[in-house]
């Protein structure tokens, strides 16, 4: 499968400089047959899950094929207001995710580099904008971004939106956490509503913004109920399932899918057989799910298994939405990765203390400043409250930062430590 993947990487790459539409092209129709392959052929994960990877293959096709149809967004923007307005959302981590799946990242990323963005920048920025600037990401209708929680969202998306000449609403989301915060951000909101409605030329029907507000909420609800559960169960899956799980409580919060898939895994969780001696881990940031020899360690592995992922529980649910817009705007200022590292580190801790696993793996993702400055601070203080912590260095979906079984061996030693640890206490 790996040879397959390369040789698709460097026909893609082959395409780029000269014939970015059919680079386009390929793409889409690999993603339309991975679509395919998922439902008929890989049918390893559960049902839910299954059906969340078929909405996200839909997701990153529609603005290939209906730029017009889409906005770029970041990854906690709340794309409540782009359903509204039935527009579809395109972001960095699963655009980014799905060409370094494709084997194809690195094309995208030399172009930029190449252009003077810097080697050390976030990846999957990296990859995005190489994708709009070689011409193979066609031009979204606007780009709407949120300020937090990471720096490149507004050197990238400002740059994208010179590029592409389209307009950028942008969310400017406080340090602090408080009322007057969570104001500032709804009148934003509203703003940004009255803007992109006179832009597509179609009314706000705020009854509508408040039943996927709604679902939001009941989405993110479920999915806690399902990680209190999941602290009693085995459930062996694939680090690409955690991911697919990031998209649905953030860009595809307020859809049907999100909602579907966040009921669907708490009742596979409640049918799940109890759990056993497998060693379980809590997972800090996004995944390197496309590093094949982790995936051969982690993906389906009985004896460990990954229990939850920190940005999958970064934000509070809010069942009860008289005011969308203060909802939405809650959802960003209250989020455990606004404010200070102190606060997701003490997120981290509070789900740690929850689920009880063996050990927590801090995966410092190339460029990304933020977890990486926060990591000694959090494996210190994770560990002082009795959670062994593996900070890891590697990178989510560009393969010339993950040499060959370096983080492999990494993670096999922390595991090894881990089994010496859990035999001692189960004697």
């Amino acid at each position: 499968m790996n040879s397959v993947i390369e040789k698709f990487g460097r026909i893609v790459d082959g395409q780029i400089a000269d014939h970015p539409a059919r680079s386009r092209r390929l793409l889409t129709t690999a993603y339309r047959l991975n679509g395919w392959a998922g439902k008929h052929i890989f049918k390893k994960t559960t049902p839910s899950r299954l059906a969340l990877s078929d909405a996200c293959n839909g997701v990153i096709i529609r603005p290939l094929e209906h730029p017009q149809e889409s906005a770029m967004v970041s990854l906690f923007t709340p794309c409540e207001l782009l359903q509204t307005f039935g527009m579809a959302p395109m972001f960095p981590e699963a655009l980014s995710a799905y060409l370094s799946g494709a084997g194809a990242e690195r094309g995208f990323i030399d172009a930029v580099e190449r252009r003077g963005i810097p080697e050390t920048f976030c990846s999957y920025h990296k990859i995005l904008l190489g994708a709009a600037e070689t011409g193979v990401l066609p031009k979204p209708r606007f780009i709407f971004n949120t300020t937090f929680a990471c720096d490149a969202n507004t050197l990238s998306f400002r740059r994208l939106a010179e590029f592409y000449g389209v307009p950028h609403f942008v969310l400017d989301v406080p340090f602090e956490q408080d009322e007057t915060a969570v104001c500032y951000v709804a009148d934003q909101l509203k703003d940004c509503s009255k803007k992109m409605s006179a832009l597509l030329d179609k009314p706000l029907q705020e009854d509508v913004l408040r039943q996927t507000v709604q679902r939001s909420g009941q989405t993110l609800s479920a999915y806690q109920k399902y990680l209190a559960v999941r602290a009693e169960k085995s459930m062996p899956d694939e680090m690409t399932s955690e991911m697919y799980a990031a998209f649905a409580l953030h860009v595809l919060l307020g859809t049907p899918e999100a909602l579907h898939f966040a009921q669907g895994v708490l009742k596979e969780a409640e049918a799940a057989p109890a759990k056993g001696d497998e060693l379980r881990l809590l997972w800090v940031h996004t995944l390197p799910h496309l590093d094949s020899a982790m995936i051969d360690l982690l993906d389906f592995n009985e004896k460990c298994q990954i229990i939850a992922n920190d940005i999958c529980f970064d934000a509070p649910a809010l069942t009860a939405v008289d005011d969308p817009w203060r909802a939405m705007a809650r959802r960003l200022v209250e989020n455990n990765l606004n404010g200070p590292a102190q606060r997701r580190i003490d997120a981290v801790l509070e789900k740690a203390k929850q689920l009880q696993p063996d050990g927590i793996v801090w995966f410092c993702h190339w460029g990304c400043r933020q977890t990486g400055g926060a990591a000694q601070l959090g494996r210190v203080q994770l560990e002082a409250a009795g959670f062994p912590t593996l900070v890891l260095d590697g990178d989510g979906c560009d393969r010339s930062n993950c040499p060959p079984g370096q983080m492999t061996t990494r993670m096999q030693a922390f595991l090894e430590l881990l089994e010496g640890k859990h035999d001692s206490v189960h004697l």
